[in-house]
């Protein structure tokens, strides 16, 4: 996994809950590195799973909430990197619904290698889109806050629906009018 979550990771965690709890957490998860991550370094999906069970202990967060409000951080911190993906797009069901044809192939030249869910279209209407989710890691939380970030950066209101299938997560966003 791409250094970027991981220093995104202890970054949140230090503006939201302060730099101890950042430090306890490294030191709660016995991480093979001591902690000392870099954006453009590649890590053990391990090493994030353990900074999150780290947190959620502390925090009294469950994981799936942890992920899902990181992840609207994170879209927020990779649009600063790229402002140019969001102007490229005129409603965040048109950024989500090109995250495999588009995003994905700027992230795999900033961070050749990351591995990255794959999200196919398989509907798209004018205030709805269905898309499959597609990653061994099950990070579905993670996309969910990525896609609210999406939202927010539109100044829209989304209503998400998944539905796991055998395989893959299926999700339905729907712009609230």
């Amino acid at each position: 996994m791409k250094g970027l979550v991981f220093t995104e990771l202890l970054e949140y965690v230090e503006e939201n809950f302060g730099f101890d709890m950042a430090d306890k957490i490294i030191e709660e998860a016995n991480l093979e590195n001591g902690g000392s991550f870099t954006q453009a370094g590649n890590y053990p999906f391990e090493e994030l799973v353990k900074l999150l069970s780290a947190l959620s202990k502390e925090s009294n967060i469950e994981i799936p909430k942890l992920l899902e409000i990181f992840g609207e951080h994170m879209f927020t911190k990779l649009i600063s990197l790229n402002p140019q993906l969001k102007y490229n797009f005129k409603s965040c069901l048109d950024l989500i619904s090109n995250v495999d044809n588009i995003i994905h192939p700027e992230v795999q030249k900033l961070y050749p290698g990351a591995d990255l869910p794959a999200f196919n279209l398989i509907e798209k209407l004018d205030n709805k889109i269905i898309i499959d989710y597609i990653s061994s890691k099950h990070l579905e939380a993670f996309a969910i806050g990525l896609m609210k970030g999406s939202a927010k950066s539109f100044e829209e209101k989304i209503n998400i629906k998944q539905e796991v299938n055998n395989g893959f997560t299926r999700f339905t966003i729907e712009v609230e009018k």
